[in-house]
């Protein structure tokens, strides 16, 4: 091994390092998450406590003194009532020039990014993500321009990022991320992927095994890794992986490293473009080529030379590394993005101090006081007399025993024979209500803390009004428990900006050719529908999330206003049906284009 290899080797065996102690100090937030996470699934008794000098959950500690460790989760309706808000209020993507004049580009680059977006299934995956918010206070995306293999063609794409293989600057403030200077995520890569993503000859696919030939012993003919009794979608994952090995035996761990790192390097201006970019010191000779063919290329047409400026500059780069958990180097280079950032979008709320938890965190502490209350309800009434009978023993006759009392009792109709004394006591049957009514109280009171705690009531749930109460107050009532969870929301969508401002990039990095966007609904002119590169070169474009106009309120609001437009004969009948949404809309306005055309109308 030559000297700059093993140079490279201790860098990389540094880098490692680094990354351990990035993921080592986001420990106490992944254990709390997964105890959000376990309260959320309902394994609320799974708390550590020590009794007797042994530790053990609070379920086999109740199961001990013989009770049953009932629950009764209350945690997850609120968190459905929020998703169920996002869903049914759903928002959408806008996309602004700087310049006035480019506002028809931007529209263009509006149907773009839905159309990535509707690609993307973001319905669903922002659900989720929100999902993952509201438990831990994180959620994490990786952007990147792959393949996608159901349409098998390189799109900007977007996935969530476990939060248990997610790694950050630990001495981050700034809730946006501005001030990181590592990021990454932790790798299981089959054998057979590990090879596709990395070799490109035999003698790379080689190398690769010969590098993991420790991780994939345990593998199928095929290269599968053998996952049987491993965490799977029905069993919970650890909380906190191991930096350098698989979680499933088999699989190949590759650690991807984004570090901010500073160095010399080409501050390029291209006056052909007016593009800006950094480029490696290497490439000074390219440039200079270029800048000559150029001037001849200018010479031959008599016009004047659009050159590239170049001059050196320290400055900070994003650059990425794909390290085996060796040392070995799999993958390493500048950010290939024209933004030069990492792809890794990703929110922490609240950051606090540099803290971090979601809105289930807030609810543990009522939760655990309902689930006691109930176990007592349940002991207490276990405890308690349910129809007793008491028989005095001189009303038993000679030929009766306990036994067909009892029977006689339960019977329909039944005749007792009893011995009747003076002064004897007859048998009488004795219900007892032991159940003291102070836990009836703290059981409601506790419900009403968490409604409060978590800042969904009665009237954002859809819950009927008391009798009387008057449709403005109840509407009011709804829309300040909106405010409640106002702040979750908002910095969930400002975290989907964020996301949105990176496709939009890589949108105007990759798409290159011109094609028809068709996916984005018809909310927009027909000419924005067709992309065109040479249109957004050059513009700088900006987004925002606003209020989407897909819900059936937001629908019917404007088939009114239109219909109220159409019946003052300000706007035409065409007019009308293009921006109805009606269901039948379309097929009247392609009836009505083709009788015009005198086109015969296909059934």
């Amino acid at each position: 091994m030559n000297m700059g290899k093993e140079d490279e080797l201790q860098r990389n065996l540094a880098l490692l390092d680094v990354v351990a102690k990035c993921y080592g100090a986001l420990t106490d937030f992944r254990q709390r998450r997964q105890r959000a996470v376990n309260f959320y699934r309902g394994r609320q008794w799974s708390d550590t406590v020590v009794v007797n000098g042994r530790p053990m959950t609070e379920e086999q500690y109740i199961q001990q003194q013989g009770r049953a460790p009932l629950k009764q989760n209350m945690i997850r309706p609120p968190l459905r009532n929020i998703i169920g808000q996002f869903r049914s209020n759903p928002v959408k993507p806008l996309v602004f020039a700087r310049n006035r004049t480019d506002q028809q580009s931007a529209e263009m680059m509006t149907v773009a990014l839905e159309s990535v977006l509707f690609m993307n299934d973001s319905l669903n995956r922002d659900a989720r993500a929100l999902e993952e918010f509201l438990l831990s206070g994180n959620c994490v995306y990786r952007t990147s321009f792959s393949l996608d293999g159901a349409r098998q063609r390189a799109i900007p794409r977007f996935r969530a990022v476990s939060a248990n293989r997610f790694f950050v600057d630990p001495n981050m403030e700034d809730i946006q991320g501005d001030d990181v200077s590592v990021v990454g995520e932790l790798l299981d890569l089959d054998v057979d992927d590990l090879v596709a993503t990395y070799a490109h000859c035999p003698a790379d696919e080689e190398r690769l095994r010969s590098i993991y030939a420790g991780q994939i012993g345990g593998v199928l003919p095929l290269g599968r890794a053998v996952a049987s009794a491993m965490p799977s979608v029905a069993n919970p994952r650890p909380a906190s992986l191991s930096v350098l090995l698989p979680l499933v035996p088999g699989k190949c761990r590759v650690v991807e490293v984004w570090r901010k790192e500073c160095a010399w390097r080409l501050y390029c201006h291209d006056f052909a473009t007016g593009s800006y970019e950094l480029r490696p010191i290497a490439d000074l000779k390219v440039l200079e080529q270029e800048n000559e063919r150029r001037r001849i290329k200018a010479e031959n047409l008599g016009e004047a030379p659009c050159l590239v400026e170049f001059q050196q500059q320290y400055a900070p780069v994003w650059r990425c590394y794909h390290l085996s958990p060796d040392g070995h180097t799999l993958y390493e280079g500048d950010s290939p993005y024209l933004h030069g950032m990492h792809p890794f979008v990703f929110t922490f709320y609240p950051l606090v101090d540099g803290e971090c938890w979601g809105l289930v965190e807030d609810l543990i502490d009522q939760q655990k006081i309902i689930n006691r209350n109930m176990i007592l309800f349940d002991f207490i009434n276990s405890a308690s007399a349910k129809g007793v009978l008491l028989v005095p023993e001189e009303c038993i006759p000679d030929d009766y025993t306990l036994e067909d009392i009892a029977d006689e009792w339960a019977r329909y109709n039944g005749v007792i024979k009893i011995k009747a004394r003076a002064g004897a006591q007859i048998p009488q049957q004795i219900s007892s209500n032991a159940l003291h009514p102070g836990l009836n109280q703290m059981i409601e009171m506790q419900l009403r803390l968490m409604a409060d705690i978590g800042g969904v009531h009665g009237a954002i749930q859809g819950k009927a009004p008391t009798a009387g109460t008057p449709s403005s107050l109840y509407a009011q009532q709804s829309q300040n428990s909106s405010v409640n969870t106002l702040d979750y929301v908002a910095s969930f969508n400002q975290f989907l900006q964020l996301r949105d401002k990176r496709l939009l990039q890589l949108i105007g990095q990759y798409y290159t050719v011109g094609h028809f966007i068709g996916s984005a609904g018809g909310d927009y002119s027909e000419a924005a529908h067709y992309y065109d590169p040479e249109k957004v070169r050059n513009v700088d474009f900006d987004n925002a999330i606003v209020q989407g106009s897909s819900t059936p309120a937001f629908r019917a609001m404007i088939d009114d206003t239109l219909l109220e437009l159409l019946r003052s004969q300000h706007i035409t009948l065409d007019t009308f049906l293009e921006n109805s949404s009606l269901p039948f809309a379309d097929r009247i306005l392609q009836s009505i284009r083709a009788k015009q055309q005198n086109i015969p109308i296909e059934t």
